[in-house]
């Protein structure tokens, strides 16, 4: 072997281990990549918007969500709700409680009581984090809608201008 084929096989082992540490990169960040995008589309194929008139099942009972909200089918019992801006999100659960207890195991605040339009019951409370947790259901009866409510308002908005949009959520829980 001459010096001349000696220089030429030394370059072709550095050729030869720059393309498989590139290689290596690559792939490391395909991976990445999968595994920042593969669960959020997950999400966005078990998701629907809301036309606002169709019933969504949760459980025993069933939620009219308002029209062009983002409904992600948790379980059978459970769903997540968004509105169209992401700035309002809501997990919608049918618990075997009445509104007052899932209140009561939300944790400490004043809780308020209210008649919905359908004759249901929403109790509800307002917590030092900022969430709101709800009970929709008979009074004094199991069972119920446990709704907890985040609010992430976008820059210049209050989370107060969303009561409405919460509103309008517990009012579509009926039997």
């Amino acid at each position: 072997m001459s010096g001349g084929e000696r220089v030429g096989t030394t370059a072709r082992r550095w050729e030869i281990a720059l393309a498989c540490t590139a290689a290596a990169v690559v792939l490391a960040a395909v991976t990445v990549a999968a595994i920042v995008a593969v669960p959020p589309t997950i999400a966005n194929l078990s998701s629907e918007v809301a036309d606002g008139s169709a019933p969504t099942d949760l459980g025993d009972a069933s939620v009219v969500v308002p029209a062009d909200w983002v409904v992600t089918r948790d379980s059978d019992e459970a769903i997540t709700v968004r509105t169209p801006d992401g700035a309002l999100r809501a997990r919608l659960e049918s618990v075997d409680e009445s509104p007052g207890d899932v209140v009561a195991d939300a944790g400490v605040g004043a809780s308020r009581s209210e008649l919905l339009a359908s004759g249901l019951t929403a109790v509800h409370v307002d917590l030092d984090d900022g969430r709101v947790v709800a009970g929709v259901g008979e009074p004094d009866a199991a069972p119920s809608v446990r709704v907890v409510v985040q609010v992430h308002p976008t820059a210049g908005d209050e989370p107060a201008a969303y009561r409405t949009a919460i509103g309008d959520l517990l009012e579509g829980i009926g039997r």
